[in-house]
């Protein structure tokens, strides 16, 4: 039997955290490799385990993967949560790009200067608000079923819901104008695998706080390989 997959990268979010909510939802266990020092990153870099010179790298079956849309590609493929044809998985690509473009601004947030910081929330906010949550609830409200694509469960599905956490951490009332999201939401939450693990103790990485950005190093390099 094939071992757990392996994840190696920092003790943080990051480009790693919809691979970790991915797996959780497919209910697949998995260990962590933390990226503690510069060293740590070297060596990985010397071994030849990373392509481009890059993490987050995942080992699985067999495997050194690198590249964030990649590792969850073959996850979902893996794990049954990429759709039924080539329309289906056209369309999880598509919703997944756009939950991409809105994370990567939320995962930056932490990192942002002080000074930057009432800017780059308003930024957030904004795009959050006027782009990226209408156009999911129209989504929703168009077919009336449950999930984003053919009524199941996919990846986008996850990643929305991982990301919908994530701003309303920084926005709490996010989702005051969008049942639709938030009947989603707490569908995701709910099922057993992803209700494990958002309890305590879980995998799941809080939100990066001053302990974690303050630390130069860390930081530095979670910057660098967000």
């Amino acid at each position: 039997m094939p071992g757990k997959p392996v994840l190696y990268y920092f003790d943080g979010r990051g480009r790693m955290e919809p691979i970790r909510w991915l797996l959780a939802a497919a209910g697949v266990e998995f260990e962590e490799q933390f990226l503690k020092t510069r060293d740590d990153l070297a060596r990985l870099r010397n071994d030849g385990s990373l392509m481009f010179q890059q993490v987050p790298m995942v080992e699985i079956d067999g495997m050194k993967l690198v590249q964030t849309r990649a590792i969850l590609n073959y996850i979902a493929t893996k794990y049954n949560l990429y759709g039924k044809d080539m329309k289906e998985r056209a369309l999880i690509d598509m919703y997944a790009e756009g939950v991409a473009d809105l994370d990567e601004i939320v995962l930056h947030y932490p990192y942002i200067p002080p000074g930057e910081k009432e800017a780059s929330l308003a930024k957030i906010k904004d795009k959050a608000r006027n782009r990226y949550f209408p156009a999911f609830e129209k989504v929703l409200k168009s077919h009336g079923q449950d999930y984003l694509v053919g009524n199941r469960l996919s990846r986008a599905d996850v990643y929305l819901v991982q990301v919908l956490y994530h701003v309303e951490e920084l926005d709490p009332s996010a989702l005051a104008n969008f049942p639709l999201l938030k009947a989603l939401r707490t569908r995701v939450s709910n099922l057993p695998t992803v209700k494990k693990f958002l309890q305590p103790g879980s995998q799941r990485k809080p939100l990066e706080d001053e302990k974690c950005v303050g630390n130069p190093q860390l930081s530095l390099q979670l910057f660098r390989h967000l």
